[in-house]
């Protein structure tokens, strides 16, 4: 079980844009057979967009 979570664009307000991720408990990308979801979102902010990644892993056992 386990969670990521990447967000990149201008994080606050800077000129360059850059991009921070956050990873918690185990997630098999290689694994063809693990159940992972996966989403993205844009937000929409004064200095631009900010681009949303969440991967989901759900062990089935």
């Amino acid at each position: 079980r386990g969670v990521k979570v990447k967000i990149a664009g201008r994080l606050g307000g800077k000129e360059i844009a850059r991009a921070e991720s956050i990873k918690k408990g185990r997630l098999p990308l290689q694994t063809i057979r693990a159940k992972i979801d996966y989403c993205c979102y844009p937000i929409r902010t004064i200095y631009g967009v900010l681009g949303v990644k969440i991967w989901i892993f759900v062990d089935e056992e």
